[in-house]
């Protein structure tokens, strides 16, 4: 048999240490367990918003899903998207409820909030208490506080100097964001802007391109029809094209219009002179 001495000095656990070191490591298993829910949740939205920019890629999809994605990885109450247009006149794009974007259009109509501010400025805007860091909001305030609103915080979407939208984000909570929260903020708020700056930059290139082959098509619409005056009308092309020109500008039409009406006709009623 084996003999186990126990030294004089060795004070047993009594029966409430034991519960609390119990405790204390089931709290660190139940933080443990949340923070890997947070990244995964993290994970998986970042992996969906990816997908949105490469597969099918759609503005409005895109600025719905983050701001969903915000809402639910940042904890807050509501989220929505202003993106300006082409005058720099800003629109609700996206919103998490119907009551955010009755908040989106109040901001808009009364022109203030922190979303016109971050819009104007940008500059990021953190408000953790509405109703008494900004009484010259006072009916986004109050329209806010009535949704159990009682913080909101902007992200401007920016790309250097070029501020395209913001991102806003109310809270009911009237606290300030961590610094893990404005950096997660940032990098949902810059994937949306270069995701929405990459598609204008590309439809601009494709209307560039449509531009520019019909302006080749019609060049050579109207060179057929130079040659069938000139040939009709034994001229030469010079004088071919004044003619075309002047029987355009008597007709009020376009260019190519009559010139395709010549060119595309089996026997065309041509403008000689």
């Amino acid at each position: 048999m084996v003999m186990i001495q126990v030294p004089d000095d060795a004070i047993p656990l009594q029966a409430t240490e034991t519960k609390e070191v119990i405790a204390v490591d089931s709290d660190r298993v139940d933080r443990d367990r949340l923070e890997r829910d947070q990244d995964k949740r993290l994970f998986e939205s970042l992996v969906f918003l990816t997908d949105t920019l490469v597969s099918g890629f759609d503005v409005i999809d895109l600025a719905d899903r983050l701001v969903h994605a915000s809402v639910d990885l940042l904890d807050m109450k509501s989220a929505g998207i202003l993106l300006g247009n082409q005058q720099n006149a800003l629109r609700v794009i996206a919103a998490s409820s119907e009551e955010t974007r009755t908040l989106e259009l109040l901001e808009l109509l009364t022109k203030q909030g922190p979303c016109l501010e971050a819009f104007a400025t940008g500059r990021e805007v953190s408000v953790p208490d509405l109703a008494n860091e900004r009484p010259e909001w006072k009916e986004f305030v109050e329209l806010a506080t009535s949704q159990g609103i009682v913080a909101a915080h902007s992200f401007p979407m920016r790309l250097r100097d070029h501020v395209i939208g913001a991102l806003n984000l109310f809270s009911a909570a009237s606290e300030p964001l961590t610094v893990n929260e404005l950096q997660l903020g940032r990098v949902l708020t810059d994937m949306a802007t270069i995701g929405i700056l990459s598609h204008r930059a590309m439809r601009e290139q494709e209307i560039l391109a449509e531009q520019l082959q019909h302006a080749l098509s019609s060049r050579v619409i109207i060179e057929q029809a130079k040659g069938m005056i000139a040939e009709r009308g034994n001229v030469d092309m010079r004088a071919a094209f004044s003619i075309l020109r002047e029987s355009a500008r008597t007709s009020r039409r376009s260019l190519t219009d009559v010139a395709s009406d010549i060119a595309g006709s089996a026997t065309p009623s041509l403008p000689l002179r």
